[in-house]
């Protein structure tokens, strides 16, 4: 897998396994929500059957209390048996205010309310609970007639507190157990709207906590890519000041050296010159006449330096064309190229101008690149230079071969100083060739190396 492929899977996984995570802890918000929601609506709902209740109870009383019957024995029980006439009322249990029992029907068991019940009841506060009893546990007299098969039943029990008026002292309690199917059902139904609500609302704020991360994670993504190639420019330019510190230190060797051999080699020369005219044998003469060639090249190299040289410090104004720069280049390697047996071919010419500066540093590039490129190739194959346009107003120059291309380790380092694929080449070419062009403002690239050859092109800005 490749490096760009493994940070965006990695990428996908951090994500799903965020978004699931936020998910599972939001469908837990929303059912905790929804929980909490249910009882109290049912706590709602039982209050108000529970009200109800209690209030028919204490207008029972008062109609009672109305009519004479009021500390009679039996009042609360004969008050309350008019309230059993509500519908589904099968079981009635009545308590006095001292907690005793008074009486029901039909007769089940004279045990009192619990404390924390008959507490709320002294508050003026009735109690109601729904809850399953076991249809064996009741009794069957009074039983609706959902339970007569013998399953649990659905029963809402009722404790009404028993007053002859609203705000008056309690006079006891009545327990009250009726048919709660119609309050199951109701119940039931409230869960399935509960239910349905939840959903759609998990699944609403799914679709928008989904979206939102995923724009978040799109936008680290884009983040981590700017870091990274920020990170790559950075890394990019270190190896050019490190570069540049290097080929400046060799500048400064080769200026000096420049200025220290200069005359003498102007001397022997000379003095090679002198010795080829005067040899008699014909061997010596080939072999001072080459010592000589070799000698004005050495001088020619050294003259081309010096002239750019000349022109940074007095800073005199010319152009070229780019026509001029390729063929002051061809003119510095046509020796090379005859001792190679390769041929020399011009192509297209773009017919910008370039300042004498770039123009004279554009040559020294292309020199050393058609150099390199006659030694490479093999006898009889073509090297081919030109200039065309290339976007952005600029203007770009190529050097291509046909040699056997360059191999992997010098393309993995192309531009480092001392990596070359010559016997005894130093590696310094190609590298001071960068640094080269970027003095002028531009760019060398490479821009094809395999078997059928190798192409190199130089961008440079036109004015």
């Amino acid at each position: 897998m490749s490096a760009a492929r493994q940070p965006r899977r990695s990428g996908r996984v951090t994500y799903v396994v965020v978004l699931t995570l936020t998910l599972g802890v939001f469908a837990a918000v929303v059912a905790f929500v929804t929980w909490q929601t249910r009882a109290r609506l049912q706590e709602q709902i039982l209050a108000h059957e529970g009200a109800f209740v209690a209030n028919v109870a204490t207008m029972q009383l008062a109609n009672s209390a109305a009519e004479g019957n009021a500390d009679t024995p039996g009042e609360l029980l004969a008050a309350v048996l008019q309230t059993s006439k509500l519908r589904g009322v099968f079981l009635i249990r009545v308590f006095d205010r001292e907690r005793q029992f008074e009486g029901g029907l039909p007769f089940w068991s004279e045990a009192p309310p619990a404390e924390t019940d008959w507490q709320r009841l002294a508050g003026g506060l009735p109690v109601t609970r729904l809850h399953r009893r076991d249809a064996h546990t009741l009794p069957v007299d009074f039983l609706p007639v959902a339970a007569a098969s013998g399953a649990d039943i659905p029963v809402l029990e009722v404790w009404a507190p028993l007053r002859r008026a609203v705000g008056a002292r309690l006079e006891g309690a009545a327990q009250f157990w009726m048919d709660g199917a119609d309050l199951a059902n109701e119940f039931s139904a409230l869960d399935r709207r509960l239910a349905t609500q939840a959903v759609l609302a998990w699944g609403a704020g799914a679709l928008v906590i989904a979206s939102a991360l995923a724009w978040a994670f799109r936008r680290l993504a884009a983040a981590s890519r700017e870091l990274a190639a920020r990170g790559e420019d950075l890394e990019r330019a270190n190896r050019e000041l490190v570069l540049a510190a290097k080929t400046s230190a060799l500048g400064a060797v080769t200026a000096h050296l420049i200025h220290e051999i200069k005359n003498p080699v102007a001397g022997l020369e000379l003095f090679v010159a002198s010795q080829a005219e005067s040899a008699g044998g014909a061997e010596s003469g080939a072999e001072l006449a080459a010592a000589s060639e070799l000698t004005r090249r050495l001088r020619t190299m050294i003259n081309d330096v010096v002239a750019v040289l000349r022109d940074e410090q007095h800073g005199g104004h010319f152009e070229l064309s780019c026509a001029d720069v390729v063929e002051i280049a061809l003119a510095k390697v046509r020796s090379v190229a005859e001792r190679r047996a390769c041929r020399l071919e011009l192509g297209e010419a773009h017919p910008a101008v370039l300042p004498g500066r770039r123009a004279n540093l554009a040559a020294l590039v292309l020199q050393n690149l058609l150099h390199n490129a006659a030694e490479a190739s093999p006898a009889n194959a073509a090297v081919r230079i030109g200039s065309r346009a290339a976007p952005d107003r600029q203007v770009e120059f190529y050097v291509e071969d046909q040699g056997g291309g360059l191999p992997p380790a010098v393309r993995a380092r192309l531009f480092h100083p001392c990596v070359s694929s010559k016997p005894g080449g130093s590696g310094l070419g190609l590298a001071i060739s960068q640094r080269l062009a970027q003095q002028a403002g531009g760019r060398l690239e490479l821009l094809r190396s395999d078997e059928r050859g190798t192409c190199f092109r130089l961008v440079l800005p036109v004015e």
